[in-house]
């Protein structure tokens, strides 16, 4: 289901029931996969990636540019594996790898990979202790 209004550029491609949230932006060649559930006011520009059975919460913003405003060629992607959950009002720069399973609490700012199953909060965002 795509909650209205959302820009969802014509390359990008989604997944079987897909649900976009509305005031969302999916970017250029995008790709978003089966059972993904994307919140209102998201950011997902070009070079995104998110896989299948992913929750992103609402205001996620995902970034391309490290050094903004950079040339295309300088652009860097971004990789949501199955099975993640990012939470509420979470920014992600550049060049990030959510591993499969993982969860980032609400309010995060991820600046480098996340490996599977763990889960990471803060700004910067680091490993939770158990």
């Amino acid at each position: 289901m795509i909650w209205e209004p959302v820009n969802i550029y014509h390359s990008a491609k989604l997944g079987d029931d897909v649900s976009i949230g509305a005031f969302t932006e999916i970017g250029h060649n995008v790709v978003i996969g089966d059972r993904t559930r994307i919140g209102a006011h998201c950011f997902l520009p070009e070079g995104v990636t998110v896989e299948e059975d992913v929750f992103v919460g609402p205001h996620v913003v995902m970034t391309n540019d490290k050094y903004p405003p950079s040339g295309k060629d300088k652009w860097q992607k971004i990789l949501v594996k199955k099975g993640a959950s990012i939470g509420a009002g979470v920014v992600i720069l550049p060049g990030v790898t959510v591993g499969e399973g993982a969860l980032i609490a609400a309010g995060s700012v991820v600046t480098k990979d996340v490996p599977a199953g763990e889960k990471w909060c803060g700004v910067p965002a680091k490993k939770m202790e158990e």
